[in-house]
């Protein structure tokens, strides 16, 4: 029991270094992108990777999710990285080829297209690498996953750092360094697996296994499809149907929010590694995991709200801050019902649910479409943070009333609960001072005073919940 508590303890503590550091250079990166370009350049840019993100999710098939379970309940490694890696391969190889035929054959596309060909290279360098990632991932190999999750954000923000301050930093350089770091993410992958792990890479010659690889994600193509739509459709859409200065306002406010969570980015890997294992964790223990994780979901994210208009405008020459504080406060209001839904899910993907997962994820994936075409024309960001919210608030209702966990019906209450505590927090600091840092203060104790009064901070039980749930 102790070896084991010691083994969870090491693997949190290399995956949590990893996500925070990898958040870290993200936020830098980030930052600097959006500050040293202007708006229609940040916009065409961030417009370019959110139609690679959607075309590289859907070319994976999901595999990487399916490969992390295999390799997670015994399967041969091996074996998995091989067909994951060819899959890859070759869906990489068509894509590209495809996409510079098109932009062979229209030459007068306008340049928004050829920055997309650009990207292309690199964003299908880093799906090659992806195999190698998942199978680290699936072997619980957090150590060796740090290290390669870093190298590619550690060259990107290097490299930008230096053009930024000694020379100029444009939307050619940032390819260029997106290129080069995607290629050294790769390369590094390879020989950590392969020359470190000794998981060989062999020949997909056994059709049979790679029918049955596929046959096992049929199930899970119109949640890649869906999944990969609900978080860049609205990205895609205002840049059809807005302005590329709108876009970038929003796309900047978006991928705020996604390095919001980042207490989830830890917990997801241990929770899907914990559920494949066949049983899941007590009653008590899940009350704990999901108090911890609306505490995860109020509180540093009520930070970020105070935060926002000052630090932001602060960072970026007041190009993004106050212009899109109401966006954000709409979006962080997203995250407590992400948290609650990536615990029923991984439950129910451990479990093989994919067809409920589908259903799930075809009505959130209606909503958020409906609700970008009718709120994006009229409202632009908030529009589509709106829209986003409403799907969110659907997806967690959806997969609450389904689930087979244990005392389900306490977690809306533990939701509600904190998200009540953060708001009145929130609002009094606000209304009764003007300073950030008395604002953080008079918050955050406010929020762990009600939050002990109502039953929601329960500091021993938390660190209990922990070793419970190896």
């Amino acid at each position: 029991m102790g070896k084991d508590k010691n083994k969870l303890i090491k693997h949190i503590s290399a995956n949590t270094l990893q996500v925070l550091g990898n958040q870290c250079l993200g936020v830098f990166i980030f930052l600097l992108i959006s500050r040293e370009l202007d708006k229609p350049s940040f916009g065409e840019l961030s417009w370019a990777l959110a139609v690679l993100t959607l075309i590289t999710t859907l070319l994976s098939l999901r595999l990487e999710q399916i490969v992390v379970r295999n390799v997670a309940a015994g399967d041969n490694p091996s074996g998995m990285l091989t067909l994951f890696a060819a899959h890859n391969f070759f869906a990489g190889l068509i894509f590209f080829g495809v996409l510079s035929l098109f932009c062979y054959l229209y030459p007068g596309l306008n340049r928004q297209y050829y920055l997309l060909w650009m990207l292309s290279i690199s964003q299908i360098l880093t799906f090659w690498a992806l195999p190698f990632r998942q199978l680290l991932t699936g072997r619980s190999a957090f150590g060796w996953l740090a290290l390669l999750a870093s190298i590619s954000n550690l060259v990107r923000a290097t490299g930008l750092y230096i053009c930024a301050v000694y020379f100029v930093l444009n939307v050619q350089t940032v390819v260029i360094l997106f290129t080069i770091s995607s290629l050294l993410e790769l390369a590094l992958g390879a020989w950590i697996v392969c020359g470190r792990l000794k998981v060989r890479l062999g020949i997909p010659h056994a059709l049979a296994a790679y029918t049955s690889l596929l046959r096992s994600s049929l199930p899970q193509v119109g949640v890649v499809f869906l999944n990969a739509g609900i978080a860049r459709i609205d990205w895609i859409l205002l840049g059809f149907l807005s302005t590329p200065a709108h876009t970038a306002e929003y796309t900047f406010t978006y991928r705020a929010f996604e390095f919001a969570p980042l207490p989830l980015l830890v917990l997801a890997p241990f929770l899907l590694n914990r559920f494949a294992r066949g049983s899941d964790p007590d009653e008590g223990s899940l009350h704990a995991l999901v108090r911890m994780e609306m505490v995860f979901a109020t509180l540093p994210v009520l930070w970020l709200v105070i935060m926002w208009s000052p630090v932001v405008d602060a960072f970026t020459e007041n190009k993004y801050g106050q212009v899109n504080a109401i966006t954000f406060l709409i979006l962080a209001c997203c995250i407590p019902f992400q948290y609650l839904v990536n615990l029923y899910w991984s439950h129910a993907f451990a479990r093989n649910r994919l067809s409920h997962i589908l259903s799930i994820t075809a009505m959130t994936g209606a909503v958020v479409l409906a609700g970008d075409v009718l709120l994006i024309p009229v409202y632009a960001g908030q529009g589509a943070a709106l829209a986003y919210l409403a799907a969110m608030i659907v997806q967690y209702v959806l997969y609450a009333r389904n689930a087979s966990l244990k005392g389900k019906k306490e977690w809306g209450r533990h939701l509600l609960l904190a998200m009540s505590v953060a708001a009145c927090s929130g609002l009094t600091a606000v209304s009764l001072t003007d300073s950030l840092l008395l604002r953080l203060l008079i918050a955050s104790a406010l929020y762990c005073l009600l939050g002990w009064l109502t039953g929601l901070l329960k500091a021993k039980e938390m660190i209990m919940m922990g070793y419970k749930l190896n």
